[in-house]
């Protein structure tokens, strides 16, 4: 285990995992240290990718005096859908999480087609041939390739009302078509870092983005986790929505400068 003190306020624990977007070297644009026996004073951030077992994290850190920013909870809460929605779902399309998909008769009466399908925690890589149905023979081919799938299958499934999102005019190979979407960073229900999800392709903006900004900050406010993204887009009928929320420690940047975003969040810590 190898652990970053910055600038004498917050502890890190990271590991290259070659994601662009996630990976980010602490030591050459902050004031570090590696102590010998960290400080139980200090928060500690993970930056390591996707952790398999959160519980383990937070038992491992706790032998050595250490507290993780989220704990176990905080993290369930921010990750899987079925914790998160129930308690934002007038903030979010309307979504049934379940250990097995639902009859195609469930769907035709809860839903309508096209339905959107994802696991409890994410997508595999925005591929729209497991993302999207638009008919039962959609949906049973999804659910016959869900389970062979490397990201998917060790998820829930999650299944959500389809919701016409505001194009973007470039698209993104192998993905599922761009819309109006951003990233929100939040750190003690302070908003740290926000920037378009859409990485890959030219920059977009939004006059009425503060209010969607305001829709991210009352559901932060919900939930009351310490580290927290919430996605947020707009929809074709102007309305701002929330399309995910995660463990701000998992998150990969977008379009977000990380080394503002990690300025931000030392700017709030007091020590």
């Amino acid at each position: 285990m190898t652990i970053v003190e910055l600038d004498g306020k917050l502890l890190v624990e990271s590991k290259k995992i070659d994601v662009s977007v996630y990976d980010f070297d602490f030591e050459l644009y902050f004031s570090s240290k590696h102590p010998y026996i960290p400080s139980s004073k200090l928060l500690c951030v993970l930056r390591k990718g996707a952790i398999p077992n959160y519980s383990e994290e937070c038992a491992e850190k706790k032998e050595y005096g250490i507290r993780l920013v989220n704990d176990h909870s905080q993290h369930q809460l921010a990750s899987e859908l079925s914790e998160w929605y129930p308690h934002i779902h007038l903030y979010t399309p309307l979504s049934v999480c379940t250990d097995k998909f639902p009859e195609v008769e469930e769907i035709e009466e809860n839903f309508g087609w096209p339905v959107f399908i994802k696991g409890s925690r994410q997508t595999s890589h925005h591929n729209p041939d497991l993302a999207i149905a638009a008919n039962p023979d959609q949906y049973i081919l999804i659910r016959d390739k869900y389970g062979k799938d490397p990201i998917l299958h060790w998820q829930k499934v999650a299944v959500r009302k389809f919701v016409n999102l505001s194009p973007l005019n470039e698209i993104v190979p192998g993905k599922v078509r761009p819309s109006r979407e951003y990233r929100t960073f939040w750190w003690f229900g302070k908003l740290v870092g926000w920037g378009c999800y859409w990485y890959q392709i030219a920059k977009y903006s939004d006059t009425d983005i503060d209010k969607g900004l305001e829709v991210a900050e009352k559901v932060t406010k919900i939930l009351k986790v310490p580290f927290i993204t919430i996605d947020i887009a707009k929809t074709k009928s102007g309305e701002w929505i929330v399309i995910e929320c995660n463990d701000g420690q998992e998150s990969g940047y977008a379009s977000i400068p990380p080394k503002l975003l990690w300025e931000n969040i030392l700017e709030e810590i007091l020590v």
